[in-house]
């Protein structure tokens, strides 16, 4: 599609929302434009990461935005001019979660006054629910999956009392793109002297066939003498006792760890207004 086919706007507000951004090929950004969250692509070789993953910067230097009903747009060099322009401006329908078991469905837009807790965790108001929430959401369509299979632990974890309340599924142009979970306060990550209560928890899970896979310090929440676990991407159903017996028996070495490998928490960073970055 060649630049002169593409009606440009004139008007434009753009906020970086996420990005993933690499000097040596193409880089990924996920932009609120003009109201709507728009994906765009990046060419290799047309700027640097610095520029692109400061936000005013991203905005000033973007080329003329295309007009129209389109949510994935490509910015390469023109073959004649050598100039940044939209090649691609498309309406896509990217990938959402298939299992969508709760009956609470948020939209992105709606989401107030948020934190960054670590990458695509936020704590954020949430006015439907009337309290404040943690968020988890894949930025880009590649990490579906993993909120595929997190949201599908949720259900079976559900009741049991292992991990925190799952409070609805996350939505964004009509796709399930994460889900909201119970915001755990005044806790702590567990240390070596908490053993027992994680020891508790963790088999919990396994009592239901699931593996956690990434048992680490960071992804137990300790509040008033209970462990309560976190991260379920990895976590798979498993009937193999002797996987079981492993993960219970790394974890006596995992608490005890200094390593921040897993770390980044869910307990901390600095609060942002208005949608989530």
């Amino acid at each position: 599609m060649q630049c002169a086919n593409i009606p440009m706007q004139t008007q434009r507000s753009i906020t970086l929302l996420q990005a993933e951004a690499d000097d040596n090929d193409e880089s990924y950004f996920r932009l609120l434009i003009n109201g709507s969250v728009r994906y765009i692509t990046i060419a290799h070789g047309i700027w640097g990461t610095e520029d692109m993953c400061f936000g005013p910067s991203l905005a000033s230097i973007l080329p003329d935005l295309p007009v129209g009903d389109w949510n994935d747009g490509l910015v390469t060099k023109h073959q004649e001019t050598g100039e940044p322009y939209f090649a691609r401006a498309t309406r896509t329908s990217f990938s959402g979660v298939k299992n969508t078991w709760h009956n609470t469905f948020v939209d992105y837009m709606d989401l107030g006054e948020s934190r960054r807790l670590r990458t695509g965790v936020y704590e954020a108001k949430c006015p439907q629910l009337e309290e404040l929430v943690v968020v988890k959401f894949a930025r880009f369509d590649w990490e579906i999956g993993y909120m595929e299979g997190e949201t599908s632990a949720y259900r079976l974890i559900e009741g049991y009392d292992i991990g925190p309340r799952f409070l609805g599924h996350l939505t964004e142009d009509g796709r399930v793109i994460g889900f909201l979970m119970e915001r755990i306060s005044n806790a702590r990550h567990a240390g070596p002297l908490d053993l027992d209560i994680c020891q508790q928890t963790l088999t919990k899970l396994h009592g239901l066939g699931i593996k956690h896979g990434d048992v680490n310090r960071f992804n137990f929440l300790i509040r008033a003498s209970k462990a309560i676990l976190i991260d379920f991407d990895t976590a798979r159903k498993c009937d193999d006792s002797r996987l079981l017996t492993e993960e219970l028996c790394n974890l006596q070495e995992a608490l005890e760890s200094s390593s921040n490998k897993g770390g980044g928490g869910y307990l901390s960073s600095s609060r942002i207004p208005g949608v989530i970055l």
